[in-house]
């Protein structure tokens, strides 16, 4: 699996964690959780640490459109956690237009985004 998916017992904040190519299967065990995550709080916060990223199956892509379609207004904060440069170039030009403050670090500032998404007004 190249998508582990986390909850933080204490705060409305979701982890993905991204390793290799994303698949099918990443999608059909991920969203329905974060669906489930959404439900229960409402607005929620977003971690994506992206350890490699080797692609996704094309058949991810309507999966994904149809989430963010449907679930993007409930996500307030989104924090990206990669070294891979192009991620943080995709990242801010993105921020300019989702309606999420979204911020960027390096793997090495992963805590800091971890404790970041908790407390974004801090």
């Amino acid at each position: 699996m190249a998508c582990i998916y986390s909850e933080d017992p204490d705060a409305p904040v979701a982890e993905i964690r991204v390793v290799g190519r994303l698949t099918q299967h990443d999608m059909d065990e991920v969203l329905p959780k974060m669906e489930a995550f959404i439900e229960r709080h409402g607005e929620i916060r977003i971690v994506e640490t992206i350890e490699s990223f080797e692609g996704f199956d094309p058949s991810v892509i309507l999966d994904g459109i149809k989430f963010d379609y449907q679930h993007l207004r409930h996500v307030t904060h989104a924090a990206i956690v990669s070294d891979i440069g192009w991620i943080g170039t995709l990242t801010r030009a993105a921020s300019m237009i989702i309606p999420v403050s979204i911020r960027t670090f390096s793997m090495d500032e992963h805590d800091a985004a971890l404790a970041w998404a908790r407390n974004p007004d801090t």
